[in-house]
């Protein structure tokens, strides 16, 4: 057979293929009813198999949907909710395909209440590890989030903390989730120490404004002051908490 009788057979394979791997996706059983849009959610376990190897293909062209389903119900001044899903298939099948994560990190709201996005982001955030931007989003949306998982968007963000590539306030972002996840008196604890450490002296204002949302207080130059007071050595680190602590509970009983 000729070369050019083989490029035009592959070519008509590929088109087959894909055609099998989209009616897979749209007419795939147990499929969520959409009433913002004329479109699909696809299902990658359905069509892996259709798409005869060409995943990073179909993917490309589940994505382009879904994305024109969402642009069009912009346009209509609806929402189109199923974008997360549409997104997470075609990860499913090429789970290299980066775009879906930014672009759904980057629209969804810290605080949806929907959580169909947490999959999703959860495998972009691994797949991707030495990328900060994405790691801010997401780990910002499960800070925020249903659940407020503080624990986990430290541990999305510990990494960069020697990342030189990263801005510093980036740097320090893990810090801040690890103060939300601990109990008040171990993060007043926390602080303390880490204004007492040399190496964060230049960081001072910033672990004042934590402590200030630790303790859910505005009297944040009370407590620079308490805490500049214990650095020149004017009161004892235990005087310090004690004084912090009182000002949690004038914050929550005013």
């Amino acid at each position: 057979m000729s070369k050019s009788k083989l490029t035009v057979a592959f070519l008509l394979a590929a088109v087959a293929s894909l055609s099998l791997a989209y009616l897979g996706f749209a007419k795939s059983p147990g499929l969520p009813e959409i009433k913002e849009a004329d479109a699909f959610v696809p299902r990658a376990e359905t069509a892996k198999w259709m798409s005869l190897g060409h995943n990073s293909s179909a993917a490309s062209l589940f994505w382009i949907s879904g994305i024109i389903a969402f642009s069009e119900t912009m346009f209509d001044g609806k929402t189109f909710k199923w974008l997360s899903h549409v997104a997470d298939a075609s990860t499913r099948l090429d789970s290299m395909f980066k775009t879906p994560y930014t672009f759904v990190a980057a629209i969804t709201a810290n605080s949806e209440p929907d959580t169909t996005d947490y999959a999703l982001l959860r495998r972009g955030v691994k797949t991707f590890q030495d990328d900060w931007r994405l790691a801010v989003s997401v780990a910002f949306r499960f800070a925020n989030g249903p659940g407020k998982n503080y624990a986990y968007a430290a541990e999305i963000m510990k990494p960069f903390e020697s990342d030189t590539n990263a801005p510093q306030h980036i740097r320090n972002t893990a810090r801040t989730f690890e103060l939300k996840a601990m109990p008040l008196d171990v993060a007043i604890i926390q602080i303390i120490d880490d204004f007492l450490n040399p190496d964060y002296k230049s960081f001072q204002r910033g672990l004042v404004i934590k402590a200030a949302r630790v303790l859910n207080s505005q009297k944040i130059d009370e407590i620079e002051s308490t805490l500049n007071d214990m650095a020149k050595h004017q009161i004892e680190p235990q005087t310090a908490f004690a004084r912090l602590m009182e000002m949690n509970v004038i914050a929550s009983n005013p």
